[in-house]
């Protein structure tokens, strides 16, 4: 029998073999985009080193003052707050050729971005100031401190940002915010900017910092937990912290891992697949450093998903019923 007539005699199990395909439909995919950082404009306390191709001998080690300059051999003080590398290059070549018309090239490369430096403290690996460019988000900011520590609670993470001259304080649930994708969006610090990671009791024993996997969400003990050499895909992990919650939505886990340029990696991945499929698609291998969040069912998928057995039987019986109907 044609598809279309089986369709027409059949609508009821057409709506119900539909329903089933749309709620186990789960499209693994890599929502975030690779971006240029944007132009570095050069504050004070920058590190550089200046290059005199033609002149060795100038070569050296230069820091933006607190006026904003920079002290160039031969030339004196250059203006650098405020503009881009390349500028200041050109301005040093253009003022040095008063002297040594040979000398048509001259670079300056940043090794410290001290005007954009940021603080986190609290239950990270490595408290302290960072210096980094592009400036990173909230999570960026934490895994750059070596990331969290046993006792660190993601749920309450304070931001101090500076507003007008004035520190405001924002909070964050970045456990909460992964199961809504909010983690691809949390803002960008900006310089002078603080992090602050409370604590809490939890004291996972397989901790290791910030080449360890962190798992968290609907799974009996989240923590951070040692790549050993029995664990090495998502499923090992999710079953090293004590195996899924009660409530755990296996079909819509979500690995987040860190690009070599700062952009973050999201996947998501049916556990469902690979355990009755066999799927090695849906449960990928780990590296250090990667973030697994397991989601908790929502009441409605809950409900779905406990008659899925019953709605599977429905449209057996309504198969049944239209091949007798057309016999």
């Amino acid at each position: 029998m044609p598809v279309t007539a089986f369709l027409r005699r059949g609508p009821a199990l057409a709506t119900a073999l539909l329903l089933l395909v749309s709620l186990t439909m789960v499209l693994p995919g890599d929502l975030s985009a690779q971006e240029t950082p944007p132009p570095y404009h050069l504050g004070v306390g920058d590190v550089m080193e200046l290059r005199v191709w033609q002149m060795p001998e100038l070569d050296r080690t230069m820091t933006v003052d607190e006026s904003g300059r920079l002290t160039v051999p031969l030339i004196g003080d250059v203006r650098a707050t405020g503009r881009l590398v390349p500028d200041v290059e050109e301005e040093i070549v253009e003022r040095i050729q008063v002297f040594h018309r040979n000398i048509s090239r001259v670079s300056l490369e940043l090794t410290e971005y001290n005007s954009k430096a940021f603080f986190v403290i609290g239950a990270v690996v490595t408290p302290g100031r960072y210096a980094d460019w592009p400036l990173p988000d909230v999570w960026q900011a934490i895994r750059s401190a070596g990331g969290v520590s046993p006792e660190g609670d993601l749920s309450r993470v304070r931001v101090y940002r500076l507003q007008d001259g004035k520190q405001v304080l924002e909070t964050y649930d970045i456990e909460a915010l992964t199961a809504q994708e909010g983690v691809l969006a949390l803002p960008q610090l900006e310089p002078g900017e603080t992090v602050e990671v409370p604590r809490m009791p939890m004291n996972p024993s397989n901790y290791v910092g910030r080449d360890g996997i962190y798992v968290f969400g609907e799974v009996v003990t989240p923590g951070v937990y040692r790549v050993e050499a029995g664990s090495r895909d998502v499923l090992g992990f999710i079953l090293q912290a004590g195996g899924p919650g009660p409530n755990a939505d296996l079909g819509e886990v979500l690995l987040l891992r860190q690009r070599p340029d700062g952009s973050l990696l999201r996947l998501e991945m049916d556990l469902r697949e690979y355990l009755d499929d066999a799927d090695d698609s849906q449960n990928p291998r780990v590296q250090p450093g990667d973030t697994i969040y397991v989601p908790s069912q929502t009441p409605v998928m809950t409900l779905v998903r406990s008659n899925l057995a019953v709605l599977t039987t429905i449209a057996t019986l309504l198969t049944s019923v239209i091949l007798l109907r057309n016999r």
